[in-house]
């Protein structure tokens, strides 16, 4: 019964950070919220990925399943590339376009993701 609650919770962690990058990518435009929205898009990639790694062995899967490994490749760039996007915001030295780059990149990334998960096979 716990298994059905940590799915549960998975799922709205990831389909909340899809949310917010779509959000983001849409629009876009200097505010102070920006950063903010980054911040809680980190951390519910983080938690999406505790409650993912959660899910593995309950499922019957191991850590060595291909798409496994590759959402943990993919959400790892996912926090590395927030984290950038938040050091470049924070230096002031990003340009509009680039934001919008890096959000569609990021939508990318997660879409990838979600790919994998459904399908169970990699997007190679």
């Amino acid at each position: 019964m716990l298994i059905h609650f940590v799915k549960f919770f998975h799922l709205l962690f990831a389909l909340g950070l899809l949310t917010i990058v779509m959000r983001s990518a849409i629009l876009t435009g200097p505010n102070q919220s920006q950063t903010r929205r980054d911040k809680v898009m980190l951390g519910l990639a983080l938690f999406a990925l505790i409650t993912g790694t959660l899910l593995v062995y309950p499922k019957h899967f191991t850590f060595h399943t291909p798409w496994i490994q590759a959402a943990y490749v993919l959400v790892i760039l996912f926090c590395v590339a927030i984290v950038g996007l938040i050091y470049l915001k924070n230096k002031q030295t990003s340009r509009l376009w680039l934001v919008n780059l890096s959000y569609f990149v990021l939508a990318v990334l997660l879409m990838f993701v979600v790919h994998d998960a459904v399908t169970k096979t990699t997007f190679l």
